[in-house]
């Protein structure tokens, strides 16, 4: 800026007024033109912070869509490399095993979201197809809607079978489609056929629910599929192109838009500073006005705010070259020359403490990288450090990238001037997407994958023979109850609870993981004695016996265990994890709090028990079960007036089945409510239709009071045949009375009032107290018959027989006696008042019509 030169001639007013005029010109026009050249700079700051943002949600998002297509993969992986689909699969496709026992069927749609499951033969054509959930044959191409099946081929061909992952179009949907060759892996049960090998193929598509979901774990919001029609209407939402098989679509979400702070939290302060210049130079122009007429002062003054501008223009353009968080300029050894504001912000350290200390001295594992740097810079040289760590004023550790310049100063000495930029929650977000691939994110342990891995990694040693290792597989006992009664949070922190006490029955060197759900996993290295596995089982049974105290409430579990040793069992992960768990069924099903070594013959009852469970689900469904009918005799009346309805299954191979046969197997899958809806529903149209004026009575399992919906379901039946309440009895035994009683007594209430009647069936076998008589009030009592077969021995037998008959009319119950044979039996309870009569020596189990015939008779 050149100031005006003094005019000789004019008077020094003249003069005065107008250097004070040009010079308030030029100030004014600085003015104007520093503040333009702030808000570009600012804008141009906004939309470089909006860029390097979007970039790495752009990064974060595509990172998820990798590490979703890496998990089909895998699953895809533990499903084709096996030795039972191998069989099922490619040698034939065996139905039974792949959709009804659910090897490959619906649980992949409910569990995983899997709509497409296809099977194709070497040549690709669709063997086996789940579509949406359901059992469906279909094209491959004809689903997905374009020709895939030779290009997916062909990749797998030479990936050598292994699985590979595409991303399609599925009727405008973005699709993830992965295939894999369906091998024996190391089975040595399987012999591998000759020849090319069939296709699996898993189908998953990325609606707009799993694309927000996606978004929603890696903080991205509203994360959809853009169509390019409405690319110029979608404000505020960034995309990037998504390469897909035969076309390209645009992945879309929605901007931080985090430069727009910038442009709140600096405009304001830009112009108020503007203001206050504007004021200051007010007032700084009456000053001079005052004073100009000593034409030294004046000289000096302008002189001083010549200097000034010049230093505030280069620091200016200085920090518009290094725009970030906060600045900091150095002296050629890193000691700290001057930091901004922005510092004590970030760091949360004092300004001065840090002014004359080193650089390196914050952030000390790059101090060798920055005197390297130094050592070979040029004049003009730039440089840049990303994600450096340091301790911040809280000890925790924060992560910056240096950007810095060198820079020489007019008096030729040479500083290194740079920004910091925080990217600790960038850095953190990376680690924590590692960590959460490797581990469970409720107790911290290693996941499935990961032990999955380990475990194949100990398998492929070479020492691996010489040092054995066992593979346990834990359940927790009576966990679901926890999450009912006390909620999902308790169930949760319970669950870091048992973690911490399994972590701390291991030894040195072992592994402990969380499969899932309330299942764990445990790895015990070198374990060539027995005694070592079992010493280690007792004291998780010990640990996790003991009460746990979770948010408040005390709560008790127990743990059942299934155990795989590596060599003996097998030298497969696969292998070893499976055995695990059918050996964990098998506890199971035994009693709890035990621990069950896995024995080769496992596999083959949990088959026939899988296939005996299948066969009894289709029975129930193909009416191989039928009704047989006991007459009930009343003494009082010397007739019929009741009968028993009993099930039996005529299986097409095992012939005919009797209920002790296959309640217990019912009990255990939960096929017991469909079997007695079955039953009752058959009894009450049987009893409405061909038994005019007969009770029928139903044996009810005592896990069907678990059930709140028993009195609903027999209500419901009832109004579906017509029969009159009165006319149905409900069996049961004392053993119902014992878990929940309180809830057992309500489901019986609802009975009652309906105008059901409830026996209590095989009196004297159970553990229920005779205090229940009085709490349940039963309608009627089933004296067992072995009392019955027993009176014959002494006179003893017939006292108890006597008082049990007095018991039931005492709490005014109809005494029934079971399993009458003799004229002498039924004589003596005739004479003892017994209300009803029922056994071979009335009547044996029949047929509906033979029973019809003998009543006519």
């Amino acid at each position: 800026m050149n100031l005006p030169v003094l005019t000789p001639g004019v008077s020094d007013t003249e003069q005065t007024k107008r250097l004070i005029g040009n010079v308030f010109s030029y100030i004014v026009s600085l003015l104007v033109g520093i503040f333009i050249i702030a808000i570009i700079s600012l804008l141009v700051i906004r939309n470089n912070v909006n860029s390097i943002s979007d970039k790495h949600d752009e990064f974060l998002l595509k990172k998820a869509l990798d590490i979703h297509q890496e998990n089909i993969r895998s699953h895809l992986k533990d499903n084709a490399e096996w030795g039972d689909a191998y069989k099922n699969l490619h040698e034939k496709i065996n139905l039974n095993w792949a959709w009804d026992k659910q090897n490959l069927g619906k649980s992949l749609y409910d569990n995983f979201g899997y709509e497409g499951v296809f099977v194709l033969s070497p040549e690709g054509i669709t063997r086996y197809s789940v579509l949406d959930g359901n059992l469906r044959l279909q094209d491959l191409d004809s689903w997905l809607g374009k020709s895939t099946r030779e290009n997916l081929l062909k990749e797998v061909s030479n990936n050598n079978g292994m699985p590979v992952s595409a991303l399609t179009l599925i009727d405008s949907v973005p699709a993830i489609v992965s295939a894999a060759w369906i091998t024996a892996d190391n089975d040595s049960s399987v012999i591998a056929r000759p020849g090319k090998f069939s296709i699996m193929v898993f189908i998953e598509k990325l609606t707009a629910e799993k694309l927000l979901a996606i978004g929603d774990d890696s903080g991205i919001k509203n994360v959809r599929v853009l169509p390019d029609a409405m690319r110029s209407q979608a404000e505020n939402f960034v995309d990037f192109p998504l390469n897909i098989n035969k076309g390209v679509v645009r992945i879309a979400w929605e901007s931080e838009n985090p430069g727009q702070a910038l442009i709140i939290y600096f405009l304001p302060l830009l112009i108020l500073s503007v203001v206050l210049m504007a004021c200051m130079t007010i007032v700084l122009m009456r000053h001079i006005m005052q004073k100009a007429r000593i034409n030294d002062e004046h000289t000096f003054l302008l002189d001083q705010a010549r200097l000034k501008l010049i230093t505030s223009e280069k620091r200016f353009r200085d920090v518009s070259e290094t725009t970030s968080d906060w600045l900091w300029e150095t002296d050629l050894s890193l000691k700290i020359i001057w930091l901004s504001e922005r510092f004590s912000t970030v760091t949360g350290f004092d300004n001065s403490e840090w002014t004359g200390r080193y650089l390196h001295e914050l952030f000390p594992s790059r101090k060798a990288s920055f005197l390297e740097c130094i050592s070979q810079r040029e004049a003009s040289g730039q440089f840049a450090f990303k994600n450096c760590p340091y301790i911040n004023s809280q000890q925790s550790t924060s992560y910056c990238t240096l950007l810095a310049k060198f820079v020489v100063q007019p008096d030729g000495t040479v500083v290194i001037r740079g920004a910091a930029t925080d990217v600790t929650i960038e850095v953190e977000a990376t680690k924590r997407v590692q960590f959460l691939s490797r581990h469970d994110e409720l107790t911290g342990l290693p996941n499935r994958y990961q032990i999955k891995e380990f475990l194949a990694g100990e398998l492929n040693k070479d020492e691996a023979g010489h040092y054995p290792f066992s593979m346990i597989c834990l359940d927790l006992d009576k966990f679901k109850p926890v999450n009912d009664v006390f909620g999902h949070s308790t169930g949760d922190a319970l669950l870091g609870e048992v973690s911490s006490r399994l972590k701390g029955c291991i030894r040195s060197g072992d592994f402990v993981a969380r499969q899932g759900g309330d299942e764990f996993m445990i790895l015990l290295a070198n374990t060539s004695q027995i005694s070592q596995i079992d010493d280690v089982c007792q004291r998780i049974v010990n640990e996790l016996n003991r009460p746990f105290s979770v948010n408040g409430n005390d709560v008790t579990i127990g743990v059942s265990m299934g155990i795989a040793l590596a060599p003996k069992d097998s030298n497969s992960a696969n292998d070893l994890l499976r055995f695990a768990d059918i050996a964990l069924y098998q506890a199971k099903q035994s009693d709890r709090n035990k621990w069950v070594y896995y024995q080769q013959d496992m596999s083959e009852k949990l088959t026939e028990r899988r296939k005996m469970e299948s066969e009894l689900r289709a029975a129930i469904k193909e009416d191989q079960l039928y009704l047989v009918y006991q007459p009930r005799f009343n003494l009082k009346n010397s007739k019929v007036d009741a009968v028993e309805a009993l099930v039996r299954w005529q299986h097409p191979e095992r012939g005919n089945l009797m209920p002790d046969q296959f309640i217990p197997l019912a009990e255990e899958t939960g096929l017991i409510i469909n079997l007695s809806n079955w039953v009752l529903h058959k009894a009450c149209t049987d009893a409405l239709e061909k038994l005019p004026g007969l009770s029928v009575s139903v044996n009810i399992s005592p896990v069907e009071f678990q059930a709140s919906d028993l009195a609903e379901r027999v209500k419901a039946i009832l109004q579906a045949t017509g029969l009159a309440p009165a006319r149905l009895e409900i069996e049961v035994t004392e053993n119902v009375t014992l878990s929940e009683p309180e809830k057992t007594s309500q489901i019986m209430k609802a009975l009652k009032q309906m105008g059901v009647r409830i026996l209590i069936d095989d009196f004297g076998t159970g553990y229920a107290s005779l205090s229940y008589l009085r709490k349940f009030q039963f309608d009627g009592l089933k004296l067992d018959k072995s009392f019955i077969f027993s009176m014959g021995d002494s006179q003893q037998n017939l006292s108890v027989v006597e008082k049990i008959i007095d018991l039931g009319k005492a709490y005014s119950m109809e005494v029934t006696a079971e399993g009458v044979e003799t004229a002498e039996q039924l004589n003596f309870l005739k004479n003892n008042k017994c209300d009803e009569v029922q056994g071979y020596f009335i009547g044996k189990p029949v047929a509906i019509s033979e029973l019809s015939l003998s009543l006519a008779d």
